[in-house]
């Protein structure tokens, strides 16, 4: 057998590799309890701790960096704004504070986050499926949770809301109200987001007897004037009579290319949401949507994220919330 490493200990503690590091080193941020385990599993697997990693991961430096999408979404998007303020009451309450960062998703921009920023621990956004962004930062030893599944690691640290019963509650609504040739203005596939949202729709469809048409699925890209563009598209067939937009904003695109056709909402065609962020309720007509709450997924990830940190240990590292039905006026 080969020499043990802190990400062995870590991997059996179910722990972060910088909390072992800290444990190891007598960092007071890692609770007594945590430090006498991890200790005591470093004796049993015969680990000789490394002096330099212990003295790096001995910093402090009470930031947290969190990392919003990328251009066009950005951190305007309103859901993220919720769960940012989530991020930040809990920050602040816990001594912390925040340096925001926009994902380019290159593992250059991510050491430049480490290196030069010297953050204690990461919240990231909007996971890819096989995000290999997940194998860097273990490797990096750096504590980090995600808004989102990054499907593939059973080890990573996530808080999300379940995409596909979501987007199946969202669809199971609208036949239920009588629609049988229902459009989808998608997300990006290659987020777990996009792909888990698309299933659910067809997943209700296919359970109710309907057929999934392909040409009333559109790609877009989670901002308005994406969905803006697709819901054009989908007008050039009128086939359809509801559309289930895979966020809200995108809902408000749809909404802006309905009316400039002169369509009414929901008499000509009937709209559905997903996330329930504030202003959908003050929209001409009030939209009807799938709600997931999202300052409380950012408490509930910086609540996470602060755990890892300071090594107190976590029973649970995937969070999956329940998302719920707001019935308003656009269907």
């Amino acid at each position: 057998m080969g020499n043990k490493t802190m990400e062995d200990i870590a991997k059996e503690a179910r722990v972060s590799k910088s909390t072992v590091s800290r444990a190891l080193g007598d960092d007071p941020r890692v609770n007594e309890n945590t430090r006498k385990r991890i200790k005591k599993l470093a004796k049993k697997m015969n680990y000789q701790p490394h002096k330099a990693a212990q003295a790096l991961a001995n910093k402090n430096t009470n930031v947290i960096g969190v990392v919003f999408p990328k251009i066009p979404r950005s951190i305007a998007d309103p859901f993220f704004l919720e769960f940012l303020q989530g991020i930040g009451e809990v920050a602040v309450i816990n001594g912390y504070s925040l340096t925001l960062f926009n994902d380019n998703s290159d593992y250059g921009k991510l050491e430049k986050i480490f290196h030069k920023h010297n953050v204690d621990g990461i919240i990231l956004t909007e996971p890819r499926t096989n995000d290999l962004r997940v194998t860097y930062l273990k490797k990096e030893g750096l504590p980090f949770v995600f808004l989102g599944n990054p499907m593939g690691d059973q080890d990573a640290y996530w808080v999300e809301t379940d995409n596909r019963s979501g987007a199946y509650q969202a669809v199971d609504y609208l036949i239920k109200a009588g629609h049988k040739r229902i459009a989808t203005i998608t997300g990006p596939m290659g987020l777990v987001a996009g792909k888990y949202r698309l299933q659910g729709y067809k997943d209700a469809l296919l359970d109710k007897g309907l057929a999934v048409n392909s040409d009333f699925i559109i790609n877009a890209d989670f901002t308005q004037e994406g969905a803006y563009r697709a819901a054009k598209k989908l007008l050039l067939s009128k086939d359809f009579t509801a559309i289930f937009a895979a966020n809200d904003l995108m809902a408000l695109g749809a909404i802006k290319a309905l009316k400039e056709q002169g369509l009414t909402i929901p008499g000509d065609i009937a709209i559905m949401g997903y996330d329930g962020i504030q202003i959908g309720e003050y929209i001409d007509p009030p939209l009807t949507t799938i709600s997931q709450p999202g300052k409380k997924m950012g408490e509930i990830a910086t609540e996470l994220l602060l755990k890892l940190i300071q090594g107190e240990y976590i029973s649970e590292n995937h969070i999956l919330l329940s998302p719920e039905l707001i019935v308003r006026d656009s269907v």
